[in-house]
This record gives C-alpha cells, sequence and structure tokens, in this order.
C-alpha cells in the first residue's frame, strides 16, 4: 500500500482578469489526475468562476448552497466527480450569490476538502480582497498568473509587492501564459518587470485554449502533444506534485524541484529561460 502525501494547497491567483487562471488550474488538475493523483478543485472565483465550465459539468449544487446551509461538515455532498478523476467544487450559479460565501466558511472546507486530496487546487478571483488573502495565507504554494503586456506586469508587481509586505512572497511563482504572442517585452525581463527571480512560460495558443473551454475539455487531453500541454506538464513536474512513489521523485514538498525522472528529459529549475516557441 502507497503511503498517501501529505497535502498540497495551491492558490491560483492574479492581478488582473483574462489572463487564464481557469485554463491553467483545470489543465493543472487534469494532469495531476492522469498521474493519479487525488486533486480537488474548489472555484472561488465566486461571481464569475468557470471551472464546472471548463470541465463541462453541470453543477445541481454550489459552493453557495453549502454557505446558505453551514454545511461546512457535509461539503463532500457539492463536489462534482468528473470522469477524468478531478473533483470540483463549483463556484456559485449567479455572481449575487458571492456575497454568501465568507472567509471563515471558505477556510473551513478547505481544511475539510483535504480528507481526500492529495492537491487541492484554489482559484481565486482576479485581484486582492480579504477573501483572496486568506487563501494565500492557508497555500502551500501561490502561482500568480500574468501575461507579458505592460499593464499586466505592472500591476502584477503590486500584486507581488502586497505579497512581501503579508510575508507571503516566498511561497508565490510567477507563471507567464501567453508568452509567445507579440510583445515589445523581452522575455528575460519579464520576472524582473514583476520584482521575481524566477518564472515559468505557457505559449499563446487562444485558438486551441478557447476551442477546449467551449467543449469543457482540458487542452491536455484533447491535444497532448501541443507544445502548451507539453509546457504545463513541465510545470507540474517543477512543481514536484507527483507521489514520489509513482514518480520516482522525493514527494511534493520536496522545495519545487524536478528530479529528471521523464524520458523526455527537462531542466532541473522551475524557470524557463526563453518562452516556448509553437512549432
Amino acid at each position: 500500500m502507497t503511503e498517501k502525501p501529505n497535502i498540497m494547497r495551491i492558490a491560483v491567483c492574479s492581478a488582473v482578469g483574462g489572463v487564464g487562471r481557469t485554463t491553467i488550474t483545470a489543465n493543472l488538475a487534469a494532469i495531476l489526475a492522469k498521474e493519479h493523483v487525488k486533486v480537488t478543485v474548489i472555484d472561488a472565483d465566486l461571481q464569475f468562476g468557470d471551472i464546472a465550465l471548463a470541465f463541462d459539468l453541470h453543477p445541481t449544487r454550489t459552493i453557495k448552497d453549502a454557505a446558505e446551509r453551514k454545511d461546512k461538515d457535509n461539503i463532500h455532498f457539492y463536489v462534482m466527480n468528473h470522469e477524468s478523476g478531478v473533483n470540483v467544487l463549483p463556484a456559485p450559479d449567479r455572481p449575487e450569490y458571492a456575497e454568501l460565501i465568507i472567509p471563515d466558511f471558505l477556510n473551513s472546507i478547505i481544511d475539510t476538502l483535504n480528507d481526500n486530496a492529495e492537491v487541492l487546487l484554489i482559484e481565486t478571483q482576479a485581484g486582492l480582497n480579504d477573501l483572496n488573502i486568506q487563501v494565500m495565507e492557508k497555500a502551500d504554494l501561490i502561482l500568480v498568473v500574468g501575461t507579458p503586456r505592460m499593464a499586466v506586469l505592472k500591476n502584477t508587481k503590486l500584486l507581488i509587492e502586497t505579497l512581501s509586505m503579508l510575508g507571503l512572497k516566498d511561497k508565490a511563482r510567477l507563471v507567464l501564459n501567453k508568452a509567445t504572442s507579440n510583445t515589445v517585452i523581452k522575455s528575460k525581463d519579464m520576472a524582473e518587470l514583476t520584482n521575481m527571480e524566477q518564472a515559468f512560460f505557457l505559449p499563446f495558443v487562444d485558438k486551441h485554449i478557447d476551442h477546449s473551454l467551449d467543449m469543457g475539455l482540458p487542452i491536455v487531453s484533447s491535444h497532448p502533444k501541443l507544445t502548451f500541454s507539453k509546457e504545463m506538464e513541465k510545470l507540474a513536474e517543477s512543481l514536484n506534485l507527483y507521489d514520489s512513489n509513482t514518480k520516482g521523485n522525493s514527494g511534493i514538498f520536496s522545495k519545487f524541484t524536478n528530479k529528471g525522472h521523464r524520458s523526455r528529459g527537462i531542466k532541473n529549475e522551475f524557470i524557463s529561460a526563453d518562452p516556448i516557441q509553437e512549432s
């Protein structure tokens, strides 16, 4: 019998919307499920969350229903099971219901959902508010998602500066989506512009991303050979989220370094020096 690894809580956040939080969260979850990691996603983008849409799920119960009933102890009743193995706690189906989910309630269900998960992914809404900050404080790792646009990088820098003031920057990892799109900013300068030493770059594949969201099928499942899918796999490997007994690494808390256990071969670091070019 394999030993269950410690729970890893990952917050996926961004300073602004439209940068790909849902895409990254859904595809990371799909990769982990494929590797037989027990993964649960909490859609904490409480006004306009699309995680259920990304998996073509049609919720009859959401986090809103649990909050109305103050039913934190039975939160698994509101979780949907996707055929891929990913478990999803959907966001409310109406934006006005977001105010029903208070920080203390979300905090409680995060603790409860630890019981049946090895990795807990929590997508927040864009920006900073009390609820988002609480999620980041509880997380073991914070994925800060941005794109190579000056306004996005400026606001991402402000978010990271705030995390630093809160003592949370050490948990933050910068993921720059759409990194191969046309931009005047050099890739080597992007991390520096946000006051981060490192970044992970994901290529620009909006046509495929839009189609995958419309179909409700993560792109790593529909197009596993696409450069974006391969880079998402590298991201998951770099974070070292796989069970050490099945993937030959040292567990999900091994300082987020890859041990080179795949035959494809990847760098033993989180940073990609340059954006990956689409072939």
